[in-house]
């Protein structure tokens, strides 16, 4: 950023001619590397993600630290049905966090395209938590585009995104099979539905 810089302070007045088209070129060197490091970044994490550390954690804490990060800055609505309180697991807090700000960064982009195309949307992303005998299951569905190539989602570097790095699933996917749980997505009319499944703690003491 900073050489691109100063290239445009250097140059751009002794240009005569094709002053926004020098402009317009910086602009897009500094997007494709900014690109590049997001793909570096991402492939770092998906690389050299640290092991968990578990410890006894409430998954609706977790859950609800996500939805009010987004709360800040969000025009959508996004709702939080915790049916079933205090609901503990053996899990990676951070790591939790991470995957639900993903999920949800899904939604809000994916509202965002349907927004682009009718300015007037009115978007909704709602997740919702409930007790299921050992498991506790988490449902987030929201009103977006859904997604193309559904099967393809959780491949490496795949991604339907302009700036996407296709990493994003893959680490959510890595992370729940790390917690010992599964994830689905599908297209869900109108959107897209995740349902994500965990052990609660008894079960996770059965599996060793």
């Amino acid at each position: 950023q900073l050489s691109i810089d100063r290239l445009q302070e250097k140059f751009y007045k002794k240009i005569v001619d094709g002053q926004d088209e020098f402009k317009n070129y910086l602009t897009t060197i500094n997007r494709q590397i900014k690109d590049i490091e997001n793909l570096v970044n991402e492939f770092s994490s998906f690389a050299r993600m640290p092991n968990p550390i578990f410890k006894k954690i409430e998954i609706s804490t977790v859950v609800n630290r996500a939805i009010n990060f987004y709360k800040m800055s969000s025009i959508n609505n996004l709702t939080f049905n915790n049916i079933s309180k205090k609901l503990l697991i053996n899990g990676d807090e951070e790591q939790l966090y991470r995957v639900f700000i993903n999920l949800i960064k899904n939604s809000e982009d994916s509202i965002l395209e349907k927004r682009q195309i009718n300015s007037d949307f009115k978007g909704k992303i709602s997740i919702e938590i409930k007790d299921n005998n050992d498991y506790i299951t988490i449902t987030l569905t929201d009103n977006g585009i859904g997604i193309e190539n559904i099967t393809k989602i959780m491949t490496p570097y795949f991604t339907t995104k302009k700036d996407g790095t296709g990493l994003g699933l893959p680490i959510v996917s890595k992370i729940i099979s790390e917690h010992r749980g599964d994830i689905t997505i599908t297209n869900y009319d109108p959107g897209v539905k995740v349902l994500i499944t965990l052990p609660k703690t008894n079960k996770w003491k059965m599996k060793f």
